[in-house]
């Protein structure tokens, strides 16, 4: 008789720490936005595989930055503040904060299946530099901004919870011309999501360091491949 065999799945979670400890500003999105997508998408399949367990490698870092968004008060995040910030008060420097980085979304899975965002990405351009986007932010209009407030973080969702729920499924069928309500319901969406984040029973959360360690290590190889390269060019001059 063959003996079975056993598997443990192991997945790691990970995100540095993108607070300022000192101001308490959140510098990038990535916490919020990968947790309505990837890291809700992962918890979410098990509920329809109850007997299989999994362990989850969940860094401090993250989990305490998650818990920022689901406290009651919404955390000091600048793509977050902008986003909720109304179109028409949007200045300038706003303008072309959204219009660099607000297309931060695969174009081929997230962005072409909107069709309004894929075209407000054809009118801005596929490359464009900080200079260029100085004269860009002309282009649009303040429904056009509105509109990329919107699907920016519409994008994000996991498309498989974004077809279930249905105030997200009408937006989405919405398309364009989004208020501001409209907006205020995607956010409320997003916490909503980031909470059931949070580690069920039918998983098990395993800490190990508070935050990823890439700077150092990455701070090493270099150190090494510079020291490395040192000692080669001493000895091919002959020192």
């Amino acid at each position: 008789m063959e003996k079975p065999l056993y598997i443990a799945f192991l997945w790691h979670m990970h995100q540095p720490f993108y607070k300022d400890s000192l101001t308490g500003e959140i510098s990038l999105p990535w916490v919020r936005l990968h947790a309505i997508k990837d890291y809700f998408n992962m918890a979410d399949l098990l509920k329809d595989f109850p007997d299989i367990r999994q362990t989850f490698n969940v860094v401090p870092s993250l989990m305490d930055q998650l818990e920022d968004y689901t406290s009651g008060k919404l955390p000091d995040e600048k793509f977050l503040n902008i986003s909720l910030k109304p179109a028409k008060d949007l200045t300038p420097e706003d303008k072309k904060f959204i219009v660099l980085n607000f297309f931060m979304a695969n174009w081929d899975n997230m962005i072409a299946p909107l069709p309004r965002f894929y075209d407000l990405l054809i009118k801005r351009g596929r490359f464009i530099s900080a200079a260029y986007a100085d004269r860009v932010i002309n282009n649009f209009k303040t429904q056009d901004y509105l509109d990329l407030q919107v699907l920016f973080n519409l994008a994000w969702f996991d498309p498989a919870h974004r077809n279930r729920d249905a105030v997200l499924k009408e937006l989405v069928k919405k398309g364009s011309k989004f208020s501001e309500e409209d907006k205020t319901a995607v956010i409320q969406k997003q916490i909503e999501l980031i909470k059931k984040v949070i580690p069920r029973p039918i998983i098990t959360p395993y800490f190990r360091f508070y935050a990823i360690r890439i700077m150092p290590g990455r701070a090493c190889l270099i150190a090494r491949c510079r020291k490395k390269g040192s000692a080669s060019r001493k000895t091919r001059n002959g020192t």
